[in-house]
């Protein structure tokens, strides 16, 4: 039996539809290789000794961006959450701006300068795999009547292992990642 009008105009037009939106729309990228199960990346940091009397310990915040600046997983968070220290918090301005809603979770006790290290398995916030690819390491740290500084530097997760010498910005002395067998 023969289609009627209204049946072929309606075929019509969702091949139509169809052949516009696969035309305009990119094809669905390929997902990238999942992190390497048994990899991390430690980043090491050193915080500097800033003389003069009213300077508090430092504020400090390690986070991971995707390369779109998008937050994928905070690794530690040092602010004093208790008495007038949350008012400082804010401080630590590009965290503060996206994962904020993070702190109750994240933080811990402020600590003196020097040198410390953290690891990120790889893992989001949400505790999925993060995909190979590129990444920020960022590392803020902000001081009561003190400076402010940020390192953020752009790595590439894969599957071979690597050291790299990342920035330094006023009282972040020095910073490193090593992405190797945890």
């Amino acid at each position: 039996m023969p289609d009627t009008r209204r049946a072929f105009l309606g075929k019509l037009a969702a091949t139509t539809a169809f052949l516009t939106v696969s035309r305009f729309l990119p094809a669905q990228a390929a997902a990238a290789p999942a992190w390497v199960s048994g990899m991390a990346l430690d980043i090491s940091f050193s915080v500097a000794i800033q003389a003069g009397g009213r300077v508090k310990r430092p504020y400090v915040a390690v986070w991971i961006e995707d390369a779109q600046g998008n937050p994928v997983r905070t690794l530690t968070v040092w602010a004093q959450t208790t008495g007038r220290g949350p008012r400082w918090i804010p401080d630590l301005r590009r965290w503060y701006r996206e994962n904020s809603e993070l702190l109750d979770t994240v933080s811990s006790a402020t600590r003196n300068p020097g040198t410390y290290a953290v690891a990120w398995d790889g893992k989001t916030d949400k505790g999925t795999l993060a995909p190979r690819g590129d990444y920020y390491v960022c590392i803020e740290t902000a001081r009561e009547h003190g400076p402010y500084s940020l390192v953020r530097e752009k790595v590439t997760v894969g599957s071979s292992a690597f050291k790299r010498s990342l920035g330094a910005d006023g009282d972040i002395e020095a910073a490193s990642v090593n992405y190797a067998k945890a």
